[in-house]
């Protein structure tokens, strides 16, 4: 497999008053699962374009095993792409379709046969073969399309939101199966989703992206602890992390507190984690998950504190219920066990686990480094 450096890709199309990518830099090692994840027009789809050479760069470098391609025409790249649209040949069977890329490089009819052999038998489609993509369900169409990928062994496969037109129960089949796929076969993989549950679930690193530019790059663990900012934060999660305006104070121990509101006004002083000292007076937002707060505590915590505060909206999920509340006249999400007996309008005593709060400077959304 391949690396891919991505060293300050610029795009700005001719008509646009601004520029499409914005100096984007990342850095993928070979055998990598990176995902460029972002709302719609985020630029993520436009920078998959441009890796496979189906968009040129304004400016920057392109570099695959160390050699730059920026110039390289898209056929010459050795990449392959699985689209959202399958984009397979209607008139060709499963077998034609997988073994089209190989005849292109006039590989012996022999060993085109055995690759179609492998690789229908790795995504269970072999029984397939002989059919048109007119006789497919959506799932079997993508994995044909995955399979015309992987037949060819290039330096790099691209994704371009492959699981999209699939709905929910395909979308988890084919999310195990693309893993699976990575983990057999080690490949170097750049994905792009609008779908934060496969980021999180499929990535080695996530690349967040909003407006052209790189938000932040981690792995799916720090994107979600450790969020950059109060985009990445609110984006990744879902329920989104919960945003708790407020001011840091300092009590007469010159300790750090803030002052919540919860129901009927009632007035409650929270204490902080003593870092916070320095942020006195200041305007922070508190940015809280909501499976940080629960009915009930958590042993562990060195900075855990429970408010009575009355339940607006239950949710049930199943695995869980979904509580809304209000703090400080905002609303928040807090994740319960599904056995909670509560009813919408009771008063519930919850645990808010300020050891797992991230703390986002008000003006700049930018987190608040300790």
């Amino acid at each position: 497999m391949a690396t891919l450096e991505l060293k300050q890709i610029r795009k700005t199309y001719p008509k646009a008053e601004q520029e499409t990518l914005k100096g984007i830099d990342i850095s993928i090692d070979s055998g990598e699962f990176l995902i460029l994840v972002g709302p719609s027009g985020c630029g993520k789809s436009t920078l998959m374009n441009t890796i496979a050479g189906l968009e040129n760069i304004t400016d920057g470098e392109i570099v695959i095993d160390g050699v730059d391609v920026s110039q390289v025409e898209p056929k010459d790249r050795d990449i392959a792409m699985v689209f959202q649209s399958y984009a397979l040949y209607p008139n060709m069977t499963v077998r034609g379709n997988i073994a089209f890329g190989l005849k292109i490089r006039k590989m012996p009819a022999e060993q085109i046969e055995a690759e179609v052999q492998r690789v229908a038998q790795m995504l269970q489609i072999d029984h397939l073969l002989d059919r048109k993509p007119s006789q497919l369900s959506g799932g079997q169409r993508q994995r044909v399309a995955m399979g015309r990928a992987l037949a060819r062994r290039p330096k790099l496969y691209l994704f371009d939101e492959p699981l999209s037109n699939l709905d929910a129960k395909l979308r988890v089949e084919m999310r195990h199966q693309i893993k699976r796929l990575h983990q057999k076969l080690n490949t170097t993989i750049v994905y792009v989703t609008h779908d934060q549950i496969e980021a999180m679930t499929l990535a080695d690193r996530i690349a967040v992206m909003k407006d052209g530019e790189l938000q932040q790059l981690g792995t799916p663990k720090e994107i979600y602890n450790q969020p950059n900012n109060m985009f990445v934060a609110g984006f990744m999660g879902s329920p989104s992390m919960n945003f708790i305006h407020t001011m840091v104070d300092l009590d007469e121990q010159q300790r750090p507190v803030i002052k919540v509101k919860g129901t009927h006004n009632q007035e409650h002083h929270i204490r902080l984690p003593d870092s916070m000292r320095r942020q006195d007076g200041q305007n922070v937002v508190i940015g809280l998950r909501p499976e940080h707060i629960s009915e009930s505590p958590n042993p562990d915590s060195q900075a855990s504190t429970q408010l009575d505060i009355q339940l607006e909206v239950l949710e049930p999920t199943g695995p869980d219920t979904i509580a809304m509340i209000k703090v400080n006249d905002q609303e928040v999400a807090c994740r319960l066990a599904p056995e909670f007996d509560a009813q919408v309008g009771q008063m519930a005593t919850l645990h808010f686990d300020l050891s797992k709060a991230v703390f986002f400077d008000a003006n700049t959304e930018q987190r608040i480094e300790f």
